[in-house]
């Protein structure tokens, strides 16, 4: 499965981006899609592991990512903007914490807006929000956890990762390797 454009979320950057050994964000965002977003905010949350910074700043200087925000966006799209990240902070902003969801709430924003279909984050809580809030019928997002990269390379519809490297990708991501191998791809 192979995507024009998906926009990315900095959890899923810093835990497959932790390792200077394995540069797996480097290698599989771009098996992934053309070309991966990421949002300012995202961006600037993105500071260790020093890895992940370096295999983002990476994929931008080759040009594999870009990094964008609601600045470059249109009049009429930054209202569209603008009224979707406002439903979204309804229900994730936690007046406590307001700037705790907000990398999430941009990505969102801003792929609603541009039509982007892929969140790729770990966030396991996330999809059924943006069902209930966003996803209409028409330009939909699906998020793309880790769980769902390992099934797309099990499945062959990302091709050139093996077991042995997914296992070595959830294990980077701190995910429990007894896990991978009982329930996710058994041997």
């Amino acid at each position: 499965m192979h995507y024009q454009q998906i926009i990315v979320d900095a959890d899923l950057c810093i835990k497959i981006g932790g390792s200077e050994k394995f540069p797996f964000l480097y290698d599989i965002l771009p098996l992934l899609a053309d070309k991966s977003l990421i949002h300012r905010v995202v961006y600037d949350e993105i500071r260790m592991p020093q890895s992940a910074k370096n295999q983002v700043d990476s994929l931008i200087k080759k040009g594999k990512m870009e990094i964008v925000d609601d600045a470059s966006l249109s009049p009429m799209e930054r209202s569209f903007y603008a009224a979707t990240f406002k439903t979204l902070a309804e229900v994730m902003v936690n007046p406590a914490l307001p700037n705790k969801n907000k990398g999430e709430i941009c990505s969102l924003s801003y792929a609603k807006t541009k039509s982007i279909p892929i969140f790729a984050t770990d966030e396991r809580d996330l999809q059924p929000i943006i069902d209930s809030r966003l996803n209409t019928g028409i330009d939909d997002i699906k998020c793309l956890r880790i769980i769902d990269l390992v099934a797309l390379f099990k499945s062959g519809a990302v091709p050139g990762i093996s077991r042995k490297k997914a296992k070595v990708l959830w294990a980077i991501s701190n995910k429990n390797k007894d896990t991978f191998d009982n329930e996710v791809w058994p041997v």
